[in-house]
């Protein structure tokens, strides 16, 4: 399976998942209300259809953002750009580059001084963020991003799903002038 199906699929079983104490209380409601009839059986079998047929638009949708952020970027977004913590390595980029960027980035803000130096980014629009550090090593010139869920941006609801990635790709468009977007 390729790697942008996983990421549907992750999507969309979790989107599914996330549903489910809705639909388990919705059944409930249903039996107390008609008792166990064949005709409530009837009703909560759609229910489960009901579901999938509207995570599967927004599982589609939600790996289409994930794609078109890491496009021209060299990641591939996978069912690793839901995860809580996103790494990446530059090279060629000095520090005072990376701080400056950074500084005068609209996303970033509390960017902190020497090395490494810790921020805070806004991938959304809102007030969550990411915690973001780029460590540089002297020695072999590369800078190490990591990106992590932080103030209000859990990644494990359904809203902010992949928002680490996002943010992720948004920082590399930043670092690597020759690589923006036009």
């Amino acid at each position: 399976m390729t790697p942008r199906r996983r990421l549907f699929v992750r999507l969309l079983l979790s989107a599914f998942a996330d549903f489910v104490p809705l639909m388990l209380t919705m059944c409930v409601m249903d039996f107390v209300d008609d008792g166990i009839a064949w005709s409530a059986f009837g009703r909560l079998a759609g229910i489960p259809v009901a579901w999938a047929l509207l995570a599967l638009p927004w599982a589609a949708w939600r790996t289409g953002v994930l794609v078109r952020a890491a496009r021209g970027l060299g990641i591939e977004a996978s069912e690793n750009a839901l995860d809580h913590t996103q790494t990446y390595v530059l090279t060629g980029i000095p520090l005072a580059l990376v701080r400056a960027e950074l500084g005068s980035a609209r996303r970033a803000f509390e960017v902190g001084e020497g090395n490494p130096v810790d921020f805070r980014w806004r991938p959304l629009r809102g007030r969550a963020s990411a915690d973001g550090t780029v460590t540089f090593d002297e020695s072999s010139g590369e800078a190490r991003v990591e990106v992590r869920a932080g103030k209000g941006l859990k990644s494990d609801v359904l809203l902010f799903q992949g928002a680490v990635f996002i943010a992720l790709c948004q920082i590399l468009r930043t670092l690597q002038p020759t690589k923006r977007a036009g």
